[in-house]
């Protein structure tokens, strides 16, 4: 999990369903600034969809590349709620991410605990969209039922 202390401080790099805006701002329980999102990609990993469910996680991969999104200025609101979406089944861990401008930014993400099955099918967030996106939200209704709230 990411550290709430880490508010503001690191980006947080999504490669799966959080690169969509109306899943993020779901999870997050508010608006997304669109001035705090980069596209950014990663190196050394390769995304593919998980057995049994909608989802991404990341292999490694010694070519690969993934891109995604980066959520700069996380509150520890948001840490805290997007640690507990993830908590279950991905474990968040700091590595290298570029902009699309070139910059390297450290950012936090969250691997695929080993329980997770890969597939070794590539995942595409617009296939996700056109085919599960739908039926997620009642899903996240779920993972985020009891979710903690801060002090």
């Amino acid at each position: 999990m990411i550290p709430l202390t880490a508010a503001g401080r690191q980006p947080l790099f999504f490669f799966g369903t959080l690169m969509d805006l109306d899943v993020l701002a779901y999870v997050l329980a508010r608006p997304i600034d669109l001035d705090d999102l980069e596209p950014a990609s990663i190196t050394g990993f390769r995304r593919v969809g998980v057995q049994g469910a909608s989802y991404p996680v990341l292999v490694p991969e010694a070519r690969g590349q993934v891109e995604g999104r980066l959520l700069r200025r996380a509150t520890r609101r948001d840490i805290l709620r997007i640690n507990h979406y993830e908590s279950e089944e991905y474990r968040a861990e700091l590595h290298q991410v570029t902009t699309l401008a070139g910059d390297v930014h450290v950012a936090w993400l969250y691997l695929g605990l080993e329980r997770l099955e890969a597939t070794w099918r590539p995942w595409r967030l617009a296939d996700w969209q056109a085919q599960h996106k739908h039926g997620f939200f009642a899903a996240c209704d779920g993972w985020m039922a009891d979710c903690p709230e801060l002090d």
